[in-house]
C-alpha cells in the first residue's frame, strides 16, 4: 500500500484532491493510504505549516510517505509562482523533494469543479458553463454556488461535498485539455502511478 500525504490550503482542495487519488487508485488497482492535512489561512500559513512539517519529518517525528501531494490556489499569481514559493520550502529536503508533487488550481479550485459540465450534467441533472479565465476574488465559488442552485440542490459545503461525485463521472483528456493547470496536476499524478505500478505496491 502506498501512502500519500495530503497538504491541502483548505478544505475543498483536499476533499477535490482526495476524491482523484481515489480514482487513480481504483483504476490503477494500486491501493493507497491518505492522510489528509488541511493549512487554513491561506498561502502564508500553509508556507508555515509545511515547513513545520518537513522539519518533523528530518527529526524524524513524522514518517516519510510515498508522496507528499501540496494543494493551493494560483491566486491570479499563476502557476509557475505558486509552485516556486512551496518549492522554496522544500529547500534543503532532498529526500522530500523527490515524492513532491503540485496541484495548483489557476486561478482557483471551484473552476476545475466545472470543467467539465458533462459531468456536472451527470451529478446534477443540468449541465454548467464552461468557466473561462478569469481573475477575481471569488469569481469560481459565486458561478459554482449558481450553478448548482440552478440544479435546485443544496450545497452548504460550497460544493466540495460534491467533489467526489463529479470527479466519478470526469472526461480526463477533455479536462486537460480545457484547463493546463488541471493538465499538469494530472500529467504528474499518472506519472507517479505509473511508477508505483512498475515497481510494484508493497504491503503494509
Amino acid at each position: 500500500m502506498r501512502s500519500i500525504l495530503l497538504f491541502g490550503e483548505d478544505s475543498f482542495h483536499r476533499d477535490y484532491i482526495e476524491a482523484f487519488l481515489q480514482r487513480f487508485s481504483a483504476e490503477r488497482n494500486i491501493p493507497i493510504e491518505i492522510r489528509p492535512y488541511s493549512a487554513r489561512g491561506g498561502i502564508t500559513k500553509m508556507h508555515h505549516e509545511f515547513e513545520r512539517f518537513l522539519l518533523d519529518l528530518r527529526k524524524g517525528r513524522e514518517p516519510l510517505p510515498d508522496a507528499i501531494l501540496v494543494a493551493t490556489d494560483a491566486n491570479c499569481t499563476g502557476y509557475n509562482d505558486r509552485k516556486q514559493i512551496m518549492e522554496r520550502v522544500t529547500e534543503g529536503f532532498d529526500q522530500v523533494r523527490e515524492v513532491v508533487l503540485y496541484a495548483i488550481p489557476d486561478p482557483h479550485i471551484e473552476k476545475w469543479m466545472m470543467v467539465d459540465p458533462n459531468a456536472f450534467r451527470s451529478v446534477f441533472g443540468v449541465g454548467c458553463d464552461l468557466p473561462t479565465y478569469k481573475c477575481e476574488k471569488g469569481y469560481y465559488k459565486r458561478l459554482l454556488a449558481e450553478s448548482i442552485r440552478k440544479a435546485d440542490a443544496l450545497a452548504p459545503l460550497g460544493g466540495r461535498e460534491f467533489a467526489a461525485d463529479v470527479i466519478q463521472y470526469l472526461n480526463i483528456p477533455y479536462a486537460q485539455q480545457r484547463d493546463p493547470s488541471l493538465r499538469l496536476f494530472l500529467r504528474d499524478l499518472s506519472a507517479l502511478f505509473s511508477r508505483w505500478a512498475l515497481s510494484g505496491s508493497p504491503q503494509l
